[in-house]
């Protein structure tokens, strides 16, 4: 028996427990919301997926910027997001998406590490293609 894992998660479920479900589905939505917002008022990017019933999670593209260039830049400036097909291929294909960059936030997650995300995205417009020319 994995007692330790056992334990673990009990802690997780009390947690979870202590704070309410209800609670951080709030907080999530409240975090998507102001991501979409503050992200859509930029300009040259395109945001994948805007229904209504989306977890809080932002899949992007800069426009002209390879996804991985996106990404690395992001994390050299301390912003942790994910690229590529996020185990979504035919999905990808079938919309002609060479892949993404993906940012997911949590109850955890601050309004001020959005900002710095939009921050980091108006740098990777602004550096990138300076880099090619």
């Amino acid at each position: 028996m994995n007692y330790p894992a056992a334990i673990a998660l009990a802690r997780a479920l009390d947690y979870v427990t202590d704070i309410g479900r209800q609670n951080i589905v709030s907080r999530e939505k409240e975090l998507l919301l102001y991501a979409t917002n503050r992200l859509l008022a930029m300009e040259e990017w395109k945001i994948y997926g805007t229904s209504e019933m989306k977890i809080s999670t932002i899949s992007f593209h800069i426009k002209d910027i390879h996804q991985y260039d996106t990404g690395i830049t992001l994390d050299k400036l301390g912003i942790a997001v994910r690229t590529g097909t996020h185990c979504a291929q035919p999905v990808m294909d079938h919309y002609g998406i060479e892949g993404t960059v993906r940012a997911s936030f949590c109850f955890y997650n601050t309004k001020e590490e959005i900002d710095s995300l939009a921050e980091g995205i108006e740098k990777v417009k602004s550096m990138l293609p300076k880099l090619f020319i």
